[in-house]
């Protein structure tokens, strides 16, 4: 009763005789769109089992399972499958199957990163949108990682009931799978987008040092120009300003020349 009572659990699978109790997280369609953390982006719901009962614990109504209850009113399940048993696979494989709409945004935002991948200046506002991504399905990951450990305890029945515990774990498989994927590629673009920022430090860098370059000597020609020593020739003759000038432009040139000639110049 604690643990059913208790907003901040995580999935889990304990059994008392002929009792089982089961937790589950799902997705909370109110969440805030920046909601981070397990207890803000989820919604628990534990479930007592038993021979001939199945009843649920959650603080508040959850829109999947009032769309569950709407769906068993208009169709009742008359499949031969026990209604105890059918009902406990829907309402876990409804509450996994609600990840999808974080998973599927988190996808469409993957798109988008990477559509935008060498279009983007300013990447302190993506960096954050992409670790708020990566978080999101980090946290979807790590509560159907509880949960499948939870349904790796409960011994697979005998009876016809056996499917469909066998199709909540497919299901969590999936549903896993999926969000495993998307964290590697959110942690692939992340990587990108760091290895972009540096690459354009770097050719920042260069074009800084290659302008250095071509003003040091330039720097040292007009800095013997300009200490005035009374004997320097060039300081009487008519032609030694323009003679300057020409020298420090035949070194510019020749600097860049050479800076060519070794593809610094390059984008």
């Amino acid at each position: 009763m604690q643990d059913s009572l208790e907003p901040d659990h995580l999935p889990k699978y304990e059994r008392i005789g002929e009792a089982q109790f089961i937790i589950v997280r799902a997705y909370d369609e109110l969440c805030s769109p920046h909601a981070a953390s397990a207890q803000a982006l989820t919604r628990k719901v534990a479930i007592f089992l038993g021979p001939d009962y199945l009843i649920t614990v959650h603080r508040k109504d959850q829109a999947f399972l009032a769309r569950l209850r709407e769906e068993y009113a208009a169709h009742p399940p008359g499949d031969g499958v026990p209604v105890k048993a059918r009902l406990f696979a829907d309402i876990v494989n409804t509450a996994v199957n609600t990840f999808d709409t974080p998973l599927d945004a988190a996808e469409k935002e993957l798109e988008r990163f990477e559509r935008t991948l060498f279009h983007q200046r300013d990447l302190v506002p993506v960096l954050h949108e992409i670790l708020t991504a990566r978080r999101r399905v980090g946290l979807v990951k790590r509560m159907l990682a509880h949960t499948i450990n939870a349904f790796v305890k409960i011994p697979t029945p005998s009876d016809s009931s056996s499917t469909l515990l066998q199709d909540i774990r497919e299901n969590l498989d999936a549903m896993f799978t999926w969000a495993d994927e998307l964290l590697e590629e959110l942690d692939t673009l992340l990587s990108l987008q760091l290895g972009l920022a540096s690459h354009r430090t770097n050719q920042t860098m260069r074009m800084l040092t290659v302008i250095s370059a071509f003003f040091l000597p330039l720097t040292f020609i007009v800095g013997v120009y300009g200490m005035n020593f009374k004997h320097m020739p060039e300081l009487e003759a008519t032609w030694g300003y323009p003679a300057a000038l020409l020298l420090c432009l035949a070194v510019a040139m020749g600097i860049g020349a050479w800076f060519r000639r070794q593809g610094w110049l390059k984008q």
